[in-house]
């Protein structure tokens, strides 16, 4: 009822039409939006003496020119490799700004007449900003209580981030053998010199880290975890598919052998297909037409071996493929995801947990043949690791749902020059000749005044998380999480699933020390 009149329906017939017409061109501009970014065909040439220090397997997949030039576009799997490992600083500057440019200049015109229209829309419905429409349906129920949030955040982050950045500079300085004096941090040296800090501090090489997690072996990883969890099956079956690489199961109730939902896995990367890590629900569920759900996993791993990085995107975006296949809700729109804005990240966020203990991990050599073994000391190498640059990382989430905020809040807000101050008001500052709003995807789609909701949705996460103790492999726990969350999909509002879940009131308690690295092992 309330999705139904937020298109409008019990408007003046003046108003509803003009909320029709408004969203109509709320979704071209959407989908022009992504286009722009999607379609940039742009591949910038790099010569083999820029690529290196990025790993062979790297080198192998990429494009070369009939002059030996290595040529790299905007997929991630592209850039974020080079970002972290490219030891040339022009490289990275040069493959940095091209990236932060790449839905520019156009998206910004759309992005403004995004916060225009929505603002409009708030008009009709006689409330302040656009934010006050979007949070009246989600958790937060109000832009004021976002703001206090992002406050805490910041407080919290603030100094640690900075401390973090000085350590950065530090390391640059070390490694170029010049004086801190010397050396600027920029943007772009960021995710270099973490990487590089992380291997000699911790002994944490990402791409040494595939040994330990063949592909093959951590699905049927995932599998097992979670069947062993939830009380269920997934058995391979066949299904017409859209590629030779997809695989398709039947998700089965372990107790009573009925046949509950499908997933199909389309998991290795190809020309032209979607390049980020993503689940999609296909078919919602609903017990009252006897529907049953569909999910698909889609990812772009190595067929060889994940990154730890890579095992938490497999366990994040497995969580939200549970969430969809074992729902049990009356209507398809409370199915899965479908639910408010500020919880459907946190069953994804609280299955990450399950690759950073020992407990789980040291069961994937039960599904591969000569896997180095997860021992103790890896496990911590690994959370030392993590808790480094949660500051850095938290910062930049914080910089993010402010912008956000601000661009939707009740002050017009140009989206460039809103953006160049916010950004040049943190610890690096702003990189003049990028555009990132351009590029911010989802300030266009269903986060316009939500993209709070991922370290919402995280506070919720690492809280539930409690209720298992020190047994992530607890079915007891996992039962009562698939009867009382998955299964409700969006069918009875969030806290009050949440509250019935933990016995108590949520506390920020766990996410706060996560933030600041300061959560034990």
């Amino acid at each position: 009822m309330e999705a139904f009149e937020d298109t409008g329906v019990a408007l003046p017939s003046e108003k509803r039409a003009r909320m029709k017409a408004i969203m109509q061109r709320l979704e071209e501009v959407r989908q022009a939006f992504a286009r722009n970014i999607r379609d940039n065909n742009t591949r910038l040439a790099f010569t083999p003496e820029e690529l290196k220090g990025l790993p062979a397997s790297y080198l192998e997949s990429a494009r070369r020119d009939d002059k030996g030039n290595y040529l790299l576009g905007f997929e991630y799997p592209e850039y974020e490799p080079f970002m972290a490992n490219a030891e040339n600083e022009e490289a990275r500057r040069r493959y940095y700004i091209a990236f932060n440019n790449r839905g520019t200049p156009q998206n910004l015109d759309l992005l403004g007449e995004t916060t225009r229209l929505r603002r409009e829309i708030a008009d009709l419905y006689g409330l302040p900003s656009y934010a006050h429409f979007a949070t009246r349906r989600r958790m937060v129920q109000n832009p004021e209580t976002v703001h206090r949030f992002l406050d805490e955040v910041k407080d919290k982050v603030r100094e640690l981030e900075r401390k973090e950045m000085d350590e950065l500079r530090a390391f640059k300085a070390e490694r170029l053998g010049k004086s801190v004096q010397e050396v600027t941090l920029n943007r772009w040296d960021v995710p270099y010199y973490q990487e590089q800090l992380k291997k000699a501090r911790y002994n944490i090489d990402q791409e040494a880290l595939r040994a330990y997690f063949p592909t093959d072996a951590c699905v049927a990883w995932v599998f097992a975890i979670s069947g062993e969890m939830y009380g269920v099956k997934f058995v391979p079956a066949k299904a017409p598919l859209w590629h030779p690489s997809i695989r398709y199961y039947d998700v089965i109730d372990g107790k009573t052998g009925r046949f509950l939902s499908g997933i199909y896995l389309d998991l290795f990367p190809r020309e032209g297909k979607y390049s980020h890590a993503a689940a999609f629900g296909v078919r919602s569920a609903s017990v009252l037409a006897k529907r049953t759900p569909i999910s698909v996993l889609v990812t772009n791993f190595n067929p060889k071996g994940l990154n730890h990085r890579e095992l938490e995107t497999l366990l994040h975006e497995f969580g939200h493929i549970l969430h969809g296949v074992l729902s049990r809700t009356r209507y398809a729109s409370h199915g899965g995801t479908n639910v408010e804005r500020d919880f459907v990240e946190a069953p994804s966020q609280l299955y990450e947990e399950w690759g950073r203990k020992k407990e789980p991990l040291r069961l994937i050599r039960r599904h591969c043949t000569g896997c180095p073994e997860v021992d103790d000391a890896l496990v911590k190498r690994l959370h030392a690791a993590h808790s480094f640059g949660r500051g850095i990382q938290y910062g930049r989430q914080h910089l993010y749902a402010s912008y956000d905020m601000a661009l939707f809040g009740e002050r017009e807000v140009d989206p460039m020059q809103g953006w160049v101050r916010m950004e040049g008001e943190t610890p690096v500052g702003h990189v003049p000749g990028t555009q990132f709003p351009g590029t911010f995807e989802h300030l266009v789609g269903g986060y316009g005044a939500g993209y709070y909701s991922y370290m919402w949705s995280e506070v919720l996460a690492l809280d539930m998380l409690s209720l298992y103790g020190k047994n992530l492999m607890n079915p007891a726990v996992g039962r009562r999480f698939r009867e009382l969350i998955l299964s409700r999909g969006g069918q009875k509002p969030a806290a009050e699933m949440v509250r019935e879940f933990l016995g108590r009131d949520p506390s920020p308690k766990a996410f706060f020390e996560e933030i600041t690295g300061r959560r034990g092992d």
